[in-house]
């Protein structure tokens, strides 16, 4: 039997339970044989996106609206928000259906919620995003993404617009709260049938530990050249050897939500100016890590930028604190590899050329 959970601070967490075995925790160091298959091969992605202007700078927006439990004032009904943990920063969890925060840019967010035991993962990540519009105006936009090839077709139309509904209501919220105006008192909550239905699953880790590693070099060229370097997906396989250039599209429209690439099958899940945010999809069985990478170019000067590239996972699966340190060592030193070869790039400069293949007969040995 099929049952829709809510994540109720949302109203948009639709996952169907279907049992299935325990998922194991991953060994510290997984090898590199061959993988899980995914738990949902055939994915439906879909994104409900409301916009609206603001009559405010988007500094002035993102300084009221920008932090991720601002969240907690943009509603009339009473609930809050609170930190579970973090401060604020990439990998923090919040008290709204403990979504952790997994991409930052400058103007814009991207948080998901964790899978639950037992049940489809349906990628459920929402994101925050202002633009500017003049000096005086821009644009709040919120936008969510997920999977919803679980649900029935009417199902999945009648959570869409629901979630449409909800969403307009808060954004035009934030739009009060940006342009200096009060909401009303909150209100209580009206009791629904769904208040009886049962409890959610419990997460698939119950004990996260969320790691953030931030990562950023100065690059002499403008934000859009760098972008023009990093910006589409795959251009993680344009950057010589340090980078993965059997990258390919296998899924969607390269830029756009739901796109996905054959390094990881990776899928974009949040995008804003010069920035997008990228996720991989859970394999069945497994430990899933709620791995993250948000890759951004922020000008600084007309003709200076800098390139961001943060990573967001749970290491709880690490025995200590020795092999916690040499993993973000690990991935930290293979990731400012790619970034100093998108500056290269973007200054204009050359890579060397990509080492030749060894003979088949020396790999290996």
């Amino acid at each position: 039997m099929k049952k829709i959970l809510l994540a109720t601070a949302m109203l948009a967490c639709a996952t169907p339970v279907i049992a299935q075995p325990a998922a194991p925790a991953a060994p510290a160091a997984a090898g590199r044989g061959a993988q899980a298959p995914l738990q949902i091969p055939n994915p439906h992605y879909e994104t409900v996106s409301v916009s609206v202007d603001v009559n405010a700078s988007a500094d002035a927006v993102w300084a009221r609206v920008g932090k991720f439990c601002d969240t907690s004032s943009n509603d009339t009904l009473a609930g809050g928000c609170a930190y579970l943990s973090g401060n604020g920063e990439p990998g923090t969890v919040r008290s709204i259906a403990n979504e952790v925060l997994v991409g930052t840019s400058k103007y814009s967010y991207t948080y998901a919620q964790a899978p639950r035991a037992g049940t489809l993962y349906n990628l459920y990540h929402g994101t925050v995003m202002v633009t500017p519009l003049g000096r005086a105006t821009s644009q709040l936009n919120k936008t969510l993404f997920l999977d919803t090839s679980m649900l029935a077709a009417e199902a999945r139309q009648t959570m869409l617009a629901n979630i449409k509904t909800r969403f307009t209501q808060q954004v035009q919220n934030l739009k009060i709260l940006a342009e200096g105006g009060k909401l009303p008192a909150a209100r209580p909550a009206a009791a629904t049938a769904t208040a009886a239905a049962a409890p959610p699953a419990p997460y698939q880790n119950p004990n996260p530990r969320y790691v953030a590693v931030p990562m950023q070099v100065e690059v002499n060229a403008p934000a859009d050249m760098v972008w023009s370097k990093i910006g589409h997906f795959c251009d993680i396989g344009k950057i010589g050897a340090v980078g993965f250039p059997t990258c390919m599209i296998v899924e969607g429209t390269d830029g756009e939500y739901g796109a996905v690439r054959s390094v990881g099958r990776e899928v974009l899940v949040g995008k804003a100016a010069n920035s997008y945010t990228y996720a991989q999809q859970m394999r069945s069985p497994g430990f899933y890590a709620l791995y993250h990478g948000t890759i951004e170019a922020r000008a600084v000067t007309p003709t200076t930028s800098t390139l961001y590239w943060t990573l967001v996972y749970d290491n709880s699966t690490q025995p200590d604190d020795a092999a916690i340190a040499r993993d973000i060592a690990g991935r930290r030193t293979r990731f400012l590899s790619m970034m100093a070869a998108v500056k290269t790039l973007a200054e204009g400069g050359t890579l060397p050329p990509d080492p030749a293949p060894q003979p088949a007969a020396g790999r290996g040995q």
